[in-house]
């Protein structure tokens, strides 16, 4: 349907509503309008805010090198603006990635992601990557991408967009060289997104999508059946993919709207446009959603909006930014290639030409979130507000609309059944908790705010009770800062690793009775620059767990382009023990007795034969991280040689509570390393089989302050107090307790974060022995660890099942409690307490110094 637009054309937009279709009696000038035609007159809702474009050059991409050295990323624009995408919800955020060598994505619950690799260049001679597996049917590729660990590939092609659900935990291996590609993540819940290949040639496309411009130049226009390419919605070329985005890998020619059949194939190539038009045709679109992402692979285009005379130029690696109001009427976008005489062609010969090729991104948001203010910092009305990097060099119309707030659309507070464990008031009136009853001098903003946070959902406050409040962090998993997939080797080689990069390797042990590989996880995080070997290891014995979290944030924390030297993290020792959830060997043996193994004894000399062998023999310096075993409880305490003063200085930088000196020779991997000339070190960081995040804390910055005393990395900046107060050692209970108060005196003291300060001083101790049980019973032992006792002190009782004390135990020296028993349960011969004698001023160590394990 025509309409016949009035002389203020500029101001009247048409839809497709049917509410702004009114036919009208007459035309302007008065005649009658006739059957089939009709006047539109501008729907009275319809926006007239004109769309914006923005242009974002190569140079204003934000860089951010990755951590573990894998590949880098320029982030391009993000939306809303300011939102940090690592933690809080977002709309859309579009990226250019480069992957050096296999890795990890990172996983986006509730997004899609839309990958658009870019042509290779230069590619043929590169080396074929060590991580690339050995696999079938990919054709070709230049990576292939692996989901939820799957051995089924999905080959990742140049110019083939793939998209996938965020959800995924996705490995993306690199077969040579290094990989390029777009990287766009959408919202599910906010929008929909159609991703398209387009190719803009200054001729059009013939019928067989050829762009040549081959052929006669003498008729000066188009055959009237041609109606040059404008993708039309309803006609566009997109591939069907996962509910909120669509990708399109190939575009289609859309043909002229008479048949095909009525011309001759020398009448079509002759009528066609790409033959005889001696200037370059527009590709024109028509722009429906919110935003409209236009990325230029090769070639330039010229663009403009609604027939502006103003045309932004797209070169090859820039993007363009098209903002409009999804009220406002569709919006025509205008794209053509670079010519030139204005840009370098001859009117007469349209040949030597580039075209361009594109990525087209249309997003469009859902009416659900269009129409409110919701928890994505209102997204969907903030138009203006698309965070992009560096200065705009060319933008129109930028305008801003102001979000407001629909108080009649605010959900009704969810009522949870009765009966439920959680009690909810059947009042609509929100309830007010005891503790607010009870302090009278509590300001209403704190009031205020906890209702929001208990009483908004109608639960009662129990001031008896803890309430959960989950961690600030992001659920998110930021692989793409941490570690690769691991490929399986017989033993470690160092030098067989990139520098500049994290890898990750299985190492084979033992053959188990399925005849298959026992593997030993290793990272490996080499840096930049040479350097010394730092060996971190952790579960030789299978219960003890405080390690595994130490070596992750070590490693995650860790940026190569830092790092001089080699990291060596080995965070499962005991695989058998692991798997067991026991301290011992699968033989029953404990394995840090038995360094440093037979190549022909039992099972268990053997696998530690093969731990000091194939890894633990390449590193300098060693850290082992410990905890207590089952039935015990540990202090923050490091065993060392006190005598060797590089052993003494690193056990020094863990800023324990205890020191114990302990010259070794009894057999554990720290002793059977100090034999070889490594350097090493246990450290015993709490309680089996848990994770305890002050003692991971401690060990951590320990370990970060040792890497800094190698010159291996720069030194961590002071962590501040939790309060002005608060610059002082607590105790983990005492520290619990703090938190838990913290957590319901309001939003800004409950944001504040947790820190684990050292302890204030530490302790050192010449030697440490056991006290063990005379008698079984029901054990009490009464000092807690890191507690200072004198000799002759009662430590500990014993009673007979009916409650009668059958055996009192005093402390036969004074000394500090390293470790005590927490099993009530006691049989004959059991240990009590670990007892740590306090070393006094110019004692000389002893040069054997072992404790009665």
């Amino acid at each position: 349907m025509r309409a016949k637009m009035a002389s203020n054309a500029d101001s009247i937009k048409t839809t497709d509503s049917p509410r702004a279709l009114q036919p009208q009696p007459s035309l302007p000038d008065g005649s009658d309008p006739g059957p089939g035609h009709a006047v539109l007159e501008t729907a009275a809702s319809m926006s007239d805010i004109p769309p914006t474009l923005t242009m974002l050059h190569r140079d204003a991409y934000k860089k951010m090198m990755w951590k573990n050295g894998l590949g880098e990323t320029e982030e391009i624009a993000t939306f809303p603006r300011g939102i940090d995408y690592h933690k809080d919800d977002f709309v859309w955020r579009l990226s250019l990635t480069e992957v050096h060598d296999a890795c990890t994505f990172s996983v986006y619950p509730g997004y899609d992601i839309a990958m658009m690799m870019l042509p290779q260049i230069d590619v043929e001679n590169a080396t074929r990557n060590a991580s690339f597996p050995s696999v079938r049917n990919i054709f070709g590729a230049p990576a292939i991408l692996r989901h939820n660990d799957q051995e089924s590939p999905v080959p990742f092609r140049p110019l083939v967009p793939y998209t996938y659900a965020g959800e995924l935990p996705t490995t993306c291996y690199v077969k040579a060289g290094s990989t390029r590609h777009l990287n766009f993540m959408a919202n599910r819940a906010a929008t929909q997104v159609t991703v398209s290949l387009e190719t803009i040639c200054p001729h059009g496309l013939s019928d067989d999508g050829i762009c040549d411009g081959e052929g006669d130049v003498s008729t000066p226009l188009p055959s009237p059946h041609f109606h040059h390419r404008h993708n039309p919605p309803d006609e566009e070329s997109a591939t069907s993919m996962p509910e909120s985005i669509d990708s399109s890998s190939t575009p289609k020619q859309h043909r002229a709207s008479e048949p095909a059949a009525t011309l001759g194939e020398s009448q079509q190539r002759s009528q066609s446009p790409s033959r005889h038009h001696p200037h370059a045709l527009p590709t024109t679109k028509i722009l429906l959603g919110a935003f409209t992402i236009v990325y230029v692979v090769s070639g330039s285009i010229r663009a403009s909006v609604n027939n502006d005379s103003k045309a932004i130029k797209v070169n090859a690696g820039e993007t363009l930014l098209c903002e409009r109001d999804e009220d406002s009427a569709p919006a025509d976008f205008t794209m053509s290639p670079v010519m030139s005489s204005q840009d370098g062609l001859s009117p007469t010969n349209l040949k030597g030409h580039q075209d361009a090729t594109i990525y087209i991104i249309q997003i469009h948001m859902k009416p659900s979130v269009k129409n409110r203010q919701d928890s994505l910092s209102g997204f969907g009305s903030l138009r203006g507000s698309v965070a992009y990097f560096g200065p705009p060099s060319e933008s129109t119309n930028n305008l801003v609309k102001d979000s407001t707030n629909d108080p009649s659309a605010a959900p009704r507070p969810f009522r949870g059944r009765k009966g439920s464990i959680i009690i909810y008031d059947d009042n609509d009136k929100p309830l007010v908790g005891p503790a607010s009853a009870k302090s009278p001098n509590r300001n209403d903003a704190t009031q205020e705010n906890h209702q929001s946070r208990y009483g908004g959902h109608g639960v009662k406050y129990w001031e008896s009770a803890r309430h959960y409040r989950p961690p600030i962090f992001s659920a998110r998993y930021q692989n793409e800062s941490d570690v690769p997939p691991a490929v399986v080797r017989d033993s470690l080689v160092i030098e067989e690793f990139p520098m500049g990069k994290i890898s990750t390797v299985w190492i084979n042990m033992v053959k188990q009775g399925l005849c298959e590989w026992v593997r030993v996880p290793v990272i490996v995080a080499r840096g930049v620059n040479p350097g010394p070997v730092l060996g971190i290891t952790a579960v030789v014995h299978g219960n003890e767990l405080n390690g595994v979290p130490c070596i992750h944030r070590v490693i995650t924390d860790i940026d190569v382009h830092k790092l001089n030297g080699t990291v060596v993290a080995v965070p499962c020792v005991n695989v058998p023990g692991y798997l067991r959830f026991t301290r011992e060997f699968s033989d029953g043996k404990d394995l840090n007795r038995l360094f440093p193994g037979s190549e022909t004894g039992t099972a268990s000399q053997i696998y530690a034969h093969a731990i000091l062998n194939k890894i633990a023999t390449h590193f300098d310096y060693l850290i082992d991280l410990h905890t207590a075993s089952f039935g015990r409880v540990n202090s923050y305490y490091v065993r060392s040689d006190l005598n060797d003063p590089v052993s003494a200085a690193l056990a020094k930088l863990q800023q324990p509570q205890i020191i114990l000196h302990n010259s070794g020779q009894d057999g554990t991997l720290r002793s059977a390393c100090s034999t070889r000339g490594i350097k090493a070190i246990t450290v015993e960081i709490g309680n089996p089989q848990l994770f305890q995040n002050q003692y991971v804390h401690w060990s951590y910055m320990g370990v970060m302050r040792i890497l800094t005393y190698l010159g291996m990395f720069p030194p961590l900046e002071v962590e501040p107090p939790i309060s002005g107060d608060d610059d002082v050692w607590m105790d983990p209970e005492v520290l619990a307790k703090r938190v838990s108060n913290i957590a319901i005196d309001g939003e800004s003291a409950a944001q504040k974060p947790i820190l684990y300060h050292q302890p204030p001083n530490t302790i050192i101790c010449s030697k440490g022995f056991w006290i063990y049980t005379k008698t079984g019973g029901v054990l009490e032992v009464y000092p807690a660890v890191n507690t200072v006792i004198r000799k002759g002190d009662l430590i500990a009782r014993i009673k007979n099942i009916f409650g009668n004390i059958v055996d009192e135990i005093f402390s036969p020296s004074s000394g500090v409690t390293i470790g005590r028993s927490s099993n009530p349960v006691a049989m004959a011969g059991d240990r009590v307490l670990h007892l740590g004698v306090i070393k006094k001023e110019n004692e000389v160590l002893q040069r054997e110094a072992k404790e009665n394990y």
